[in-house]
């Protein structure tokens, strides 16, 4: 087998670091990725709660914790975050999903507004099953 080199240099296009600012489509594909960074903190909350917890200490050390400032923002940040990312992702999912009803294509926006009912429903009874 012989393989033949060529004394032209390859073609080795340039890709800048900022190549996402230019086009406003990655700019907001950029930041909806970028919300699994509150999630990390979320869960790191969630973690710390259960250790909480199962150690007896979830009311004196969670809840104190919880009422601090700089955790009260990070968890604004965190809920913006998740509210951004469902925007979002329920914006594209009916693009994506393909539900046949009676040999004809349900329209997007029903299969988006079946979506929020069933979140909005989810985050009642939530409640509801919390403050009970």
């Amino acid at each position: 087998m012989t393989t033949t080199t060529s004394k032209r240099n390859k073609y080795v296009r340039e890709v800048k670091p900022n190549w996402w600012k230019k086009i406003e489509f990655y700019k907001l594909y950029i930041l909806r990725e970028s919300t699994a960074l509150p999630t990390i903190w979320f869960c790191i909350v969630l973690l710390y709660g259960f250790l909480c917890l199962g150690n007896g200490t979830f009311e004196s050390n969670f809840v104190s914790f919880l009422k601090n400032p700089l955790v009260i923002i990070l968890n604004v940040i965190t809920m913006a975050g998740v509210v951004y990312n469902t925007l979002t992702w329920y914006g594209l999912t009916p693009k994506a999903l393909n539900l046949i009803y009676k040999n004809e294509r349900l329209p997007q926006s029903v299969i988006r507004n079946l979506m929020w009912v069933i979140t909005i429903a989810a985050s009642v009874l939530t409640l509801i099953l919390v403050y009970i």
